[in-house]
């Protein structure tokens, strides 16, 4: 394992604005030929965990691509975000996540065409929002995008009005018993996805799994959770919050003070994984980046 740091990606996004100093953990399989492919890996809101994102690093690892775990929290002083989104953004890790491919991609020990992304839950959200094309105009003209994007569990209250990807393949791998990011609303955006040109979407329901099914043993309550489940809006292309309740659109200051008073709930569950509801997921993921030439 290997230790690097790089400055984030600064945009036009009230939060993504903001400089910092990011640190992340370099994961890299041995005796493997160069150039590798590499997987940019961000956290949920519990930040970076053995269970889960070292987990994909080494199930990567062992199907011969290198990853790179981000942490997003503590660079910032930072724990985990559950009880308060906002101490992180999803933007401000989509930041990370961009200045995390430029560095791989000047890294000659990784293959420039085979850089993908995946994240849980949070993670997920970043995750979607790095393939929106037009998320792509708030970057300044940053050229780089990432070949593959996998989103296991991704909060998708916040659609964008114009739901056109990259292209590039995509996985949803959700949980038919979240209550947290709800299956139904992942599933709507994919399709919106879909209908906005990208062919190359896959989505998986996990029958009877819960959000993090990562974590095995029974499920558990997140008491403290921030739930946002409740807070359906669409992202405008300027950035503001179309709220459909409401008719009106928002800033994100003014969004994010009135969903807090209107539609944020508490608590959540998760967890409730099993060993093969765990092997059979990791194996639906390998399968996909091998039928996408990710790995070989």
């Amino acid at each position: 394992m290997e230790s690097v740091s790089f400055d984030t990606l600064t945009f036009d996004h009230p939060t993504a604005c903001r400089p910092a100093r990011i640190s992340a953990t370099l994961h890299i399989p041995a005796d493997r030929p160069e150039p590798l492919p590499c997987m940019v890996i961000l956290t949920s809101s519990a930040g970076v965990q053995r269970h889960r994102e070292h987990y994909y690093a080494d199930l990567l690892n062992a199907a011969g691509a290198a990853a790179l775990i981000v942490d997003s929290f503590r660079s910032r002083g930072v724990r985990r975000t559950v009880a308060d989104q906002s101490l992180v953004s999803a933007a401000q890790m989509e930041g990370d996540a961009f200045a995390a491919l430029a560095l791989l991609r000047a890294d000659r020990r990784f293959d420039p065409e085979r850089i993908g992304i995946m994240g849980v839950s949070k993670g997920g959200v970043a995750t979607l929002n790095t393939a929106l094309a037009v998320r792509q105009r708030w970057r300044r003209g940053f050229p780089h995008l990432f070949d593959i994007h996998v989103a296991l569990c991704p909060g998708a209250t916040a659609q964008h009005r114009d739901a056109a990807t990259h292209g590039r393949p995509m996985f949803f791998m959700l949980a038919a018993r979240d209550d947290y990011t709800p299956a139904e609303l992942a599933i709507e955006y994919a399709e919106r996805m879909r209908a906005a040109g990208n062919d190359r979407i896959r989505v998986k329901v996990y029958g009877g799994a819960h959000h993090g099914w990562e974590s095995l043993g029974p499920v558990f309550d997140i008491k403290d959770a921030e739930n946002w489940s409740c807070c359906r809006n669409i992202i405008e292309d300027d950035g503001r919050h179309f709220v459909p309740s409401l008719g009106l659109a928002m800033d994100e200051p003014e969004f994010q003070a009135w969903a807090r008073q209107h539609c944020v709930t508490r608590g959540a569950r998760a967890g409730g994984g099993t060993a093969d509801l765990k092997q059979r997921a990791s194996a639906d993921l390998v399968a996909f980046l091998a039928v996408h030439g990710f790995v070989r």
